[in-house]
C-alpha cells in the first residue's frame, strides 16, 4: 500500500477529540461559554428573546518535543493530527506547518416562553481542516444541532447594588449532521473531520453570575453525556468550565463589557468499540480576554484564549487557543406565553 494512503488510513488513530461546549459542548462545543456569558441577567437585556450569529475557532499546532510554541493562525489554516507513539515506523515529518483547525458557524435562537424559562436552539456548519506532511483535508458541511432549556432559579434584584442569578439547563444534541463523509479514494474521513458525530448526547449545565455595582463574576459548569453512532464510535463523557471576571463601562447608548476568563475541558478520549484510543484525551486550561459591547438591541461579542496548561502525549500537536467572535439582536419583549408565578 501506497505510505501516504497508509498513513491517511491510520489518522483516526491519532486523532484528539475537540470538545465543546462549546457551552456546555454543542455542537461538539460548550454553548454557554462561548458567549462569554457575562451579560446573561445583570446587564442589558435581561429576559429578552434573542437570535445570535456566532463564529467559532479552535486550533492546534506544534508538536510535543519538537517545537516550543504554537501558532494560533498557521498559514493555509485559519487541525492538528494528534500523533500515536505507536504508529513511529511511519516515516514522519515534524513539521511546524502542520495544523489541525476546527471552525464552526452557528445561528442560535433564544425564546422566552416564561419569565424564568428560556427555549434555545443551536444550528450551525462546520468546516475542519488539517495538516500532515503532504495530506491534506479539508471539509465543509451541516453538523448536529442541538436544543435546550433552561430556568432562572435565582433572578437578580434590580434595586440592589449586589446581584445574582442561577441558571440551570439541560439538552440534547441530535444526530442529523454527516458522519459518514468519504474522501476521492472512498475512505471515510477521521472521525474529527466529520461534520457530524452520528450519536445521540445530552448535556446539562449551570450558570452563575454575582455583580456588584458594575463588577460581576460569571462562571459555567457543564456536563455531557455522549452517544455511541454506527461505526461504535464515542467521545468519553466531558465536563467543561467557563470562568469570566467582568467590568461594566456605561458610554451613552453603549455599555462596554471588558473582561478577563479562563476555560478548562477535560475528556479522556475517543472509544472505538468500547476500546479508549491512546493518546485522545483532552486536559487543559486556557486564559484570555473578551469584550462584550451593547449598543440599543445589538451586542457584539468577542472572546480570545490561549493555552496555558496541557497534558500532551508525545508526537502530539499542542492546542494553540480558541477565538469566539458572536452578533446578537435582542427583542423588547414584554409579553410571555406564560405567566410568570413566584
Amino acid at each position: 500500500m501506497h505510505p501516504e494512503i497508509f498513513r491517511m488510513h491510520l489518522i483516526f488513530f491519532k486523532m484528539k477529540k475537540v470538545i465543546l461546549l462549546s457551552f456546555v459542548v454543542f455542537a461538539n462545543s460548550v454553548f454557554a461559554c462561548d458567549m462569554c456569558g457575562c451579560f446573561l441577567g445583570i446587564v442589558p437585556y435581561d429576559n429578552q428573546s434573542s437570535v445570535s450569529f456566532l463564529h467559532r475557532y479552535r486550533a492546534f499546532n506544534g508538536y510535543r518535543n519538537y517545537q516550543h510554541h504554537s501558532k494560533m493562525f498557521v498559514p493555509g489554516a485559519y487541525k492538528t493530527m494528534h500523533g500515536d507513539e505507536h504508529h513511529d515506523s511511519i516515516a514522519r515529518n515534524y513539521s511546524s506547518a502542520d495544523y489541525e483547525t476546527y471552525k464552526v458557524y452557528e445561528l442560535r435562537g433564544k425564546f422566552y416562553f416564561h419569565k424564568r424559562w428560556e427555549l434555545n436552539a443551536i444550528v450551525g456548519i462546520s468546516n475542519n481542516k488539517s495538516k500532515e506532511d503532504s495530506i491534506t483535508i479539508n471539509h465543509t458541511g451541516l453538523n448536529d444541532p442541538s436544543f435546550y432549556v433552561g430556568y432562572h432559579l435565582i433572578q437578580p434584584s434590580l434595586e440592589k447594588n449586589w446581584k445574582h442569578r442561577l441558571i440551570l439547563a439541560g439538552g440534547i444534541k441530535i444526530p442529523s449532521g454527516n458522519y459518514y463523509v468519504k474522501d476521492d479514494m472512498g475512505k471515510r474521513l477521521p472521525f474529527l473531520m466529520q461534520p457530524g458525530t452520528g450519536s445521540i448526547d445530552y448535556f446539562a449545565f449551570a450558570n452563575y453570575i454575582v455583580g456588584f455595582k458594575k463588577f460581576g463574576l460569571s462562571t459555567t459548569n457543564n456536563f455531557k453525556l455522549n452517544g455511541t453512532n454506527f461505526y461504535k464510535e464515542r467521545v468519553g463523557n466531558s465536563y467543561t468550565n467557563f470562568t469570566n471576571l467582568f467590568y461594566k463601562i456605561p458610554i451613552k447608548n453603549v455599555v462596554l463589557i471588558p473582561s478577563f476568563n479562563s476555560y478548562y475541558e477535560f475528556t479522556k478520549g475517543l472509544y472505538v468499540k468500547e476500546s479508549l484510543t491512546k493518546a485522545t484525551s483532552m486536559n487543559e486550561l486556557m486564559l484570555g480576554v473578551g469584550a462584550d459591547c451593547f449598543y440599543k438591541n445589538v451586542g457584539l461579542n468577542v472572546a480570545f484564549q490561549r493555552t496555558v496548561y496541557q497534558q500532551v502525549h508525545q508526537g502530539n500537536l499542542k492546542s494553540a487557543g480558541r477565538l469566539v467572535i458572536g452578533l446578537t439582536y435582542n427583542f423588547n419583549q414584554r409579553n410571555y406565553l406564560l405567566k410568570k408565578k413566584d
